[in-house]
């Protein structure tokens, strides 16, 4: 025989839920009445089926109370009525061991850098980072006919870096010690070590030793001009030149005392003038043909870093955070110059050099020291853009179109292009 389930049963309810109420009598749970033989003193019965006691108080409505744990804290009404409706956060993982930093909101995403740079647009795009010098690069060369990229160092070393892959392929200590100025002049790389500059021919190998100098060489410059001359400034202020050409050095020269005892820091050469900047601060012009100082000038507070020979302006950065623009002044011999243009930056100018843009159109590179190159139009200085790097820019070269190598004082060498 069959058994009649019902729903109640499937459902598994109490029976005393699932009856309805008959009428007025009260649900089998309700307390019974209190009995009226009690009341008046005369009920005899024991046990009695009422109640011998005072009826209780009727129940109140029920208040059902919220855990505060179970507030959404993602709906939470904000002035003006309006609610946030985010989801919430999901819960973490339970653990025995608190989390430091479980109390820090949440970092931000950074601002896009520009090759490691900050907020400007995006004018850059890295090409490589190559890594392995111990200290500060003081200069960075590409031969002519080379596919391999030099890098001098404080550290001691040139390193020769493969153009196709950026891997270092040779590192050569030079047994003078620290390299203070690093370029190249046709197939030869030269670099100013103490005492010397030494010479590597990038084709046959060959290595010369152009002494002269009697202390560190700080500064050198290559004219890939009819002549073919090279200037090497030194740490005791001393001026330095030869004359190149594909075989080597064919004679030696030393220009004059230069900057006394100060120690020459940056040279640039225009219209027959050499230029030389001085930790003295000052700025030297010199007639190459004869090797007398020309003119002095007493524009900077601090060390001369960088000097540039622009069109017919003289362009000079210093560690007193200003690039300053010379020009002759009017009506004047080509030789006396004037301040036409200071620039001021917010921190010391470490560097400076030029080059072109994707339109042919001239931009001047100026590192600085928190580590950032600023890229400003010339001659209107409208900032363009920038590239970060890991410590200040101490070299910017600029060997082929549209790509500029750093060197920075982490010892790291940057190559980015023209996005």
């Amino acid at each position: 025989m069959a058994t009649t389930t019902t729903v109640h049963q499937r459902l598994s309810l109490p029976l005393a839920l699932s009856q309805p109420h008959r009428g007025n009598r009260a649900p089998r749970d309700a307390p019974p009445p209190v009995c009226r033989y009690w009341k008046s003193g005369h009920c005899s019965r024991n046990p009695c089926r009422f109640l011998h006691a005072d009826a209780p108080p009727p129940p109140g409505p029920t208040v059902k109370k919220r855990p505060n744990s179970w507030v959404n804290p993602s709906c939470v009404a904000k002035p003006g009525g309006n609610v946030n409706l985010r989801p919430p956060r999901p819960a973490p993982a339970p653990s025995s061991k608190r989390r430091q930093d479980d109390d820090k909101p949440p970092a931000s995403s950074p601002p896009k850098r520009l090759c490691g740079g900050n907020k400007e647009p995006d004018i850059f795009c890295g090409v490589a980072r190559l890594l392995g010098h111990a200290k500060a690069v003081t200069g960075v060369a590409m031969p002519d006919g080379s596919d391999k990229l030099f890098s001098g160092s404080l550290d001691g070393t040139v390193r020769i870096w493969d153009c196709a892959t950026g891997q270092c392929v040779h590192v050569a200590p030079m047994q003078e010690g620290a390299v203070g100025s690093l370029v190249s002049m046709g197939p030869w790389v030269l670099a100013g070590v103490s005492g010397a500059v030494r010479a590597l021919h990038s084709g046959t190998g060959k290595e010369l030793r152009l002494q002269g100098p009697a202390t560190l060489v700080t500064a050198l410059l290559a004219e890939d001009d009819d002549d073919g001359h090279l200037f090497a400034g030194t740490e005791d202020g001393v001026i330095f030149m030869w004359r190149m050409n594909q075989s080597g050095p064919q004679c030696f020269d030393e220009v004059a005392a230069g900057h006394a005892t100060k120690a020459v820091v940056s040279l640039a050469q225009g219209k027959g003038t050499l230029y030389s900047g001085s930790a003295d601060g000052s700025i030297r012009a010199w007639d190459v043909a004869s090797r007398r100082c020309v003119f002095t000038l007493a524009g900077h507070a601090s060390t001369v870093t960088a000097l540039l020979c622009w069109d017919q302006f003289l362009l000079s950065s210093s560690d007193d955070g200003t690039v300053k623009v010379w020009r002759a002044k009017p009506d004047r011999d080509e030789l006396d110059l004037e301040v036409h243009y200071v620039h001021d930056e917010d921190e010391r100018v470490v560097a400076i050099n030029g080059t072109y843009d994707p339109e042919n159109k001239p931009v001047l590179v100026v590192s600085r020291g928190d580590g950032i190159v600023r890229v400003y139009d010339l001659p209107s200085m409208k900032q363009r853009g920038q590239i970060g790097c890991n410590g200040e820019a101490r070299t910017i070269s600029v060997m082929s179109p549209g790509v500029i190598f750093t060197g920075d004082a982490s010892g790291e060498v940057r190559v980015v292009k023209w996005a």
